[in-house]
């Protein structure tokens, strides 16, 4: 029994008449009210604790299925080909830039 249910049934049950009523103490609810589709109540953190648990940091904007889906698999092996080759880029640069900058530092500039 939802909640939904038992205050319909407590305000058929509470509902202004005569006093003295002879009906039951739960009167069945009619077949329409028990059709209604019923929500699962979700949590406010739920976000928060599946970001605690969740190892991958692209799930928000990013869904797997859907680029293998629409991508064939030769464009994802050229795709993941580029990303380490981009990947490789960043860390060489990355590396001559932190030369540059003991460089300086070192000569004072």
């Amino acid at each position: 029994m939802t909640i939904r249910s038992v205050f319909l049934s407590l305000a058929i049950i509470f509902a202004p008449g005569s006093g003295a009523s002879a009906a039951p103490a739960f009167v069945p609810l009619p077949e329409a009210v028990s059709s209604l589709p019923v929500e699962p109540a979700r949590s406010a953190l739920r976000k928060f604790f599946d970001a605690l648990t969740d190892d991958d940091v692209h799930d928000d904007h990013y869904d797997w299925n859907d680029y293998r889906d629409a991508t064939s698999r030769k464009d994802r092996i050229r795709d993941w080909q580029r990303m380490q080759f981009d990947a490789q880029k960043d860390y060489w640069r990355q590396q001559k830039d932190m030369q540059k900058r003991a460089i300086k530092a070192q000569r004072g500039w």
